[in-house]
């Protein structure tokens, strides 16, 4: 494990949810991630909202998609500037 990682956890705490991680099957792992993947961009969406709470949902989804993807992907794959929509 990376250094720092988990130092705020307790040493039991953390053993516990190895094992857990430890028991799950392939399947198991990969809905999880999807699943997390899912709740961060609920989050992502929660934020964009708050921000702009006038925003549409294609807005919405472009603000969010703006974060992860750079200027020139957005331009080139969904034709907006994030530039121009601070």
């Amino acid at each position: 494990m990376p250094a720092g990682w988990y130092e705020d956890t307790d040493p039991e705490a953390l053993e516990v949810f190895l094992q857990l991680h430890r028991r799950m099957t392939p399947g198991q792992r990969v809905a999880r991630v999807f699943e997390l993947t899912a709740f961060q961009e609920s989050l992502q969406r929660a934020s964009v909202r708050s921000m702009y709470p006038r925003a549409g949902e294609r807005e919405v989804f472009l603000r969010v998609a703006a974060r992860r993807l750079d200027r020139e992907t957005m331009l080139r794959v969904y034709g907006w500037d994030p530039d121009l929509h601070p």
